[in-house]
């Protein structure tokens, strides 16, 4: 039988929906399609799942007097199809899964989809099926390869432990001295919270999402914009936020803990110029800063120097009095003495008195949390749809929302050495 794996996949669902203590309306119809799905597989080897789910969706649809879909002849992925498919549900049916939510305000259909005779700048037909879209870089801070990235699922307080034992150190004894006794110097902890923000609503006609080409677009189209506005709105709070009634950002905690600060000379010792620590930063500056971090975070894997685009261009720029250059290349990698640069957008420009505007450190001691970030499908529990609110204009809305915090792993103790470094220009 050729659709062995459909009917091993949909035994497996049903299996799990049986063993569960209670079922939703919409589990209940689920199990009676599965049993149906099941009997018709099994006496017909090149029915698959699939077709039977489209079945299902398109009688529905007609019952409903909405389109129906054809993904027989489609060519796209299998899991392209499952992800339009649930969104159709989503749109035709309701789910219980993922709330609605409501808001008075509509969008202009026209400025987003257009109309065959009045085209605006997404429009629902057949021309090509990716979307380029305008780029705009989000701090380092959400890149788990850089920073200590916690992910759950609720946003409760959630404290994390820290620890201090370098007043410590093992001691030189003789052959059978008495043994001594040492507590762990110091046992604390930070508190991450979980702080809401919210994309705006983007609003859509019903019939983008039943057609497979426009789901395809509305779909990646909301993926894209929606994960880089919650971004870019998270990471200005992640640096600089000042913790009251938001949260307390990497430069904010920096400062209240006393990090260690280095106040910029300069770059006239590099190219003989006028320039002073208000205007400029040195080769120097860069040095005095590594020496005032402790030598196990700079062979840390996430050991950085953290700094704004701005910032990474003038050090570009710098070269010393023979014309090398400040900043390497290593296998396309950008590095300051074989220190690996990351950008973050919303640390300071070079100007009077800017405190951060490189922060070198090792970022596993930084935790960002996320509460109900997007999954690998660019949707998940975050998305809220809206269709109640638009459904005599024909229209849904999609806006995601999701929660984050983050913190600095140091307490402050003035006996363990900071995992940062400030650099602060002159006033």
């Amino acid at each position: 039988m050729k659709n062995h794996r459909e009917i091993s996949a949909a035994l497996q669902e049903l299996s799990a929906l049986t063993n569960k203590p209670s079922w939703s309306k919409r589990e209940e119809r689920r199990h009676a399609f599965l049993l149906s799905a099941i009997s018709v597989m099994k006496s017909n080897g090149e029915v698959s799942l699939l077709d039977l789910e489209r079945d299902e969706f398109n009688e529905e649809s007609r019952a409903q007097g909405l389109p129906t879909v054809n993904f027989r002849n489609s060519s796209m992925p299998r899991e392209k199809e499952n992800e339009i498919r649930a969104w159709q549900a989503i749109i035709a049916h309701g789910t219980e899964s993922i709330p609605e939510f409501r808001d008075m305000t509509v969008g202009s259909l026209v400025a987003q989809l257009g109309t065959y005779t009045g085209l605006g700048s997404f429009v629902p037909t057949c021309f090509y099926n990716e979307i380029f879209q305008a780029l705009k870089h989000v701090d380092f801070l959400f890149d788990p390869d850089c920073v200590t990235m916690i992910r759950t699922s609720t946003g409760n307080p959630l404290p994390i432990p820290l620890m201090s034992d370098t007043e410590n150190q093992a001691a030189l004894a003789g052959e059978g001295a008495p043994l001594t006794e040492a507590d762990i110097t110091l046992t604390s902890h930070v508190t991450l919270g979980a702080y809401n923000f919210k994309s705006p609503y983007f609003v859509a006609s019903i019939e983008s999402f039943q057609d497979v080409e426009g789901a395809m677009t509305i779909l990646e189209l909301f993926k894209s914009f929606a994960s880089s506005r919650w971004a870019r709105a998270v990471g200005k709070y992640l640096v600089g936020g000042s913790g009251i009634n938001q949260p307390s950002g990497l430069l904010t905690q920096l400062s209240a803990l006393n990090a260690p600060t280095v106040v910029a000379s300069g770059s006239s010792t590099n190219d003989g110029s006028s320039n002073t620590g208000v205007n400029s930063i040195g080769t120097d500056d860069l040095a005095n800063m590594i020496q005032q971090l402790d030598p196990l975070y700079l062979a840390s894997k996430k050991c950085f120097f953290g700094m704004n685009m701005n910032t990474f261009t003038s050090l570009l720029r710098l070269k010393d009095k023979y014309g090398r250059t400040l900043v390497d290349f290593v296998d396309g990698a950008r590095q300051i003495f074989g220190i690996p640069i990351r950008i973050a957008p919303n640390l300071p420009n070079i100007g009077s008195a800017s405190y951060g505007t490189i922060v070198l450190g090792d970022y596993s001691f930084f935790a960002t949390r996320l509460v109900n970030p997007l999954n690998d499908f660019g949707f998940g529990d975050g998305v809220s749809v809206s269709t109640e609110r638009y459904s005599e204009l024909g229209k849904v809305g999609l806006r995601f929302f999701g929660r984050a915090d983050g913190a600095v792993l140091w307490d402050g103790d003035s006996n363990s050495p900071c995992p940062f470094v400030v650099l602060q220009q002159h006033s």
